[in-house]
């Protein structure tokens, strides 16, 4: 046995004692989804005083976080990371539950994402799914420039995107948002209150 077979034991003991499931738990229903071809995304929710970073999509005319298709050479948050930075040039990292280190480069465990979900999009003519992975991520503020009023990162504007702008969190309700992005929100919101230090 390993040095972590005694908090092993207590682990599998407390689930064997018939400890109930946390009230947060539910059975999620959803809705009878087409038969279309799926492509794995992921998107990075930003927030930082009192502001969230998101980008114009240029097809389908809407506001929505940062994000696109991971490539084959990379794990699903480096994705989230670079598509950040390529569309906006801002660097991010990726919040997640503290999580054990395996310490062992051929099995590890990966950032927690603040959550999944499927959204129909249109590419190359074909209806197709995008299944994203939402990460919760924060700017790196330490040696980057600065926007003098906001105090958040410069952004560079990519000719991928129409527009990518630091929105604040009270302007969100007056703008035209991608399908899906109040949902993610709302979770975003439950999320940070429980990062919050208690009283």
């Amino acid at each position: 046995m390993d040095a972590g077979s005694a908090d092993f034991d207590s682990t599998l003991n407390g689930l064997n004692s018939g400890m109930p499931f946390s009230k947060s738990f539910s059975i999620h229903t959803m809705p009878k989804r087409h038969n279309l071809p799926q492509h794995l995304t992921v998107s990075a929710v930003i927030i930082a005083k009192g502001h969230t970073l998101l980008i114009h999509h240029k097809r389908i005319g809407a506001w929505l976080p940062p994000g696109g298709h991971v490539e084959i050479d990379e794990l699903p948050h480096e994705g989230a990371i670079r598509e950040v930075l390529e569309e906006t040039g801002v660097l991010v990292e990726v919040l997640t539950d503290e999580l054990p280190d395996t310490g062992d480069a051929d099995a590890f465990l990966l950032p927690n994402p603040l959550c999944t979900h499927v959204v129909r999009a249109r590419e190359k003519a074909q209806d197709i799914y995008h299944f994203d992975i939402v990460y919760l991520c924060r700017p790196v503020m330490a040696g980057v420039e600065l926007d003098p009023l906001l105090q958040l990162p410069v952004l560079v504007q990519n000719a991928e995107v129409h527009e990518s702008r630091w929105v604040s969190l009270g302007e969100m309700a007056d703008l035209l948002l991608a399908k899906n992005v109040v949902e993610v929100f709302q979770l975003a919101a439950k999320k940070m209150d429980a990062l919050q230090p208690g009283p």
